[in-house]
């Protein structure tokens, strides 16, 4: 039904344009819509981002790193490389030791629902969302085993 080489091109094109330092981009910053900050109190005109309507256009959500990760680390198992397993498994683990960073550096511990473009602060998101949490202990599960 689905073909390896494909979900890896996939995958390593979702690496290059849609992944931050924490999260992933809800929107390819080539599209015209994509304003990578979130301001939700931006009362001004400017449609793109005006009321928080950015919200899904372009911020760095968390949760999404966490499938990411974990079909990044099943389909390199699929292209039957020792060396593409790895090189994503230290790719992956250069992502985790950032999320790492973040957490430690949270007054709650915890790692927030979004982030603005490269990884900034937003301080419209959540400090603490549970399911960036858990995509990435599942990601961190799957690691181990």
């Amino acid at each position: 039904m689905f073909d390896k080489t494909h979900i890896w091109l996939a995958l390593n094109q979702v690496e290059l344009i849609l992944l931050g330092k924490y999260g992933i981009k809800t929107l390819d910053p080539d599209d015209y819509n994509y304003v990578g900050d979130y301001i939700n109190d931006d009362d001004s005109n400017e449609y793109k981002r005006a009321h928080g309507f950015n919200y899904h256009n372009g911020p760095e959500w968390l949760w999404l790193t966490g499938y990411y990760i974990r079909a990044k680390l099943y389909w390199s198992k699929q292209q039957n490389d020792p060396l593409i397993i790895k090189q994503t498994i230290e790719h992956i683990q250069k992502i985790l030791s950032l999320h790492m960073e973040l957490l430690f550096s949270n007054d709650w511990k915890g790692l927030p629902e979004l982030t603005n473009a490269n990884g900034q602060f937003s301080p419209y998101s959540c400090s603490v969302q549970a399911w960036s949490s858990a995509t990435l202990l599942g990601a961190l599960y799957d690691l181990t085993q």
